[in-house]
């Protein structure tokens, strides 16, 4: 039976492992704030983490890998390989002062494996989306010296996907530290449709942006007890980081037929510098976590961005309890975890006096699958980010996650054939 359960094991891998590459450049926003930087920038975590509000920056990584601090890997059981893949949907609505839109999109979230190499050294990759984009916006443009209008509709596409390798080593027995490379890739393309002049002839813009370019981040964990309660410290730090990309322009007239084109190489995507910390603490069957993380965006500039960015400050906080002593006789539903989350997050983004902010709330369960080391975690998560006031846009939506950990025993020796 475990022989059958490790072949169904490596087949999943090997699918996800074979259609990854086609989903990680998926659009999965419609947000009109996904134009600015590098578009919509997705929060990382796993399914736990999820259930949790986006929490866990000082958590270990048991029998769920935990992606948000890359020293949370040498905690792993070093008899372990750790398999996650998450698939996640939500709908939304997306309105302003004239009109609304309403929809649903579901992708493949993430995929990752984790193991441990020695008792002191662990290590994980995996691929995730690091930003998204798409959306839809039009804008009407005076002809200089005229009162002549034209129209100009902006549809943006692609995303930015990041595969990683992360290491973890235990320097002290409380103590981890771990780093992150990661590489990121995948188009950025916005087209630009103008229309609507007999001044201004038709013709469509093409901007594309093919980003190949690494990234690293770093971790630390520390963990202490007392008589009865486990604390745990968690720190992470990104430096601020150029991306190179290859940047083509190109326009077409109204047949499609090219006009003129250039391509040239470019770092104007910059990714500020990312401060995190967290605290956790578990006390018999409950266990809390909350997290804080700066991004210092007032530093950054981009070409295309007219307003100025805010600096960005994340907080949540996430409880995960089993209100039930495990026992193999108990109702399925007595074995499950529960997790609840809040976060909180004032975005990058200002316009005039307004700073663009969201809000999260979440509930989720993790179910015991075959054996009892493996999971599966579902999480359901209602917020809204943006704003209402002027012409700004407000997204409301309802976010469904659920995640895999498939726990495999290996490096196992065997005393009796």
């Amino acid at each position: 039976m475990n022989r059958l359960i490790s072949i169904a094991y490596i087949s999943i891998i090997s699918i996800l492992l074979l259609i990854l590459p086609f989903l990680g450049n998926t659009q999965n926003t419609v947000s009109p704030y996904s134009i600015f930087g590098p578009g919509e920038i997705r929060s990382g975590g796993f399914g736990p983490n999820l259930g949790m509000g986006g929490t866990g920056l000082a958590l270990e990584s048991g029998n769920n890998l935990n992606s948000l601090n890359p020293a949370s890997y040498a905690g792993m059981d070093s008899l372990k390989l750790i398999f996650e893949f998450g698939l996640q949907g939500k709908g939304y609505n997306i309105s302003n002062s004239n009109q609304s839109l309403s929809g649903f999109e579901a992708n493949l979230a993430y995929f990752a494996l984790g193991f441990k190499y020695t008792r002191w050294m662990a290590g994980s990759f995996g691929m995730m989306p690091f930003s998204t984009v798409g959306y839809s916006i039009n804008r009407s443009n005076y002809i200089e010296g005229t009162n002549e209008q034209y129209t100009s509709n902006y549809v943006g596409t692609g995303g930015i996907t990041r595969f990683y390798f992360a290491n973890a080593i235990k320097l002290l027995k409380k103590l981890s530290l771990g780093i992150n490379t990661s590489y990121l890739f995948g188009p950025l393309i916005q087209e630009e449709y103008i229309t609507g002049s007999t001044l201004v002839p038709e013709m469509m813009i093409e901007r594309k942006d093919f980003l190949r370019s690494f990234y690293f981040d770093f971790g630390l964990q520390y963990q202490f007890n007392t008589a009865h309660t486990n604390y745990s410290l968690g720190l992470t730090y990104a430096p601020e980081q150029s991306l190179s990309s290859k940047h083509l322009v190109t326009a077409y007239d109204s047949d499609y037929s090219i006009i003129q084109g250039q391509q040239y190489n470019t770092e104007y995507l910059v990714i500020p510098q990312i401060f995190g910390a967290g605290i956790g603490l578990t006390r018999d069957r409950l266990k809390l976590a909350f997290d804080y993380t700066f991004q210092q965006w007032s530093n950054v500039e981009y070409p295309i961005q007219a307003e100025e960015f805010s600096d960005s400050h994340r907080f949540s906080l996430g409880i995960e309890t089993n209100p039930w002593e495990r026992r193999a006789i108990n109702p399925g539903f007595k074995n499950w975890t529960y997790r609840m989350g809040y976060s909180h997050e004032s975005s990058y983004l200002k316009f005039g006096n307004t700073t663009l902010g969201s809000n999260e709330f979440t509930m989720g369960a993790g179910i015991p699958l075959y054996g009892a080391i493996s999971n599966m975690d579902i999480s359901i998560s209602h917020g809204s980010y943006g704003a209402s006031t002027g012409h700004l846009t407000k997204e409301k939506f309802l976010r469904f996650n659920i995640g895999f950990s498939l726990n495999e025993r290996a490096f196992l020796k065997r005393v009796i054939d």
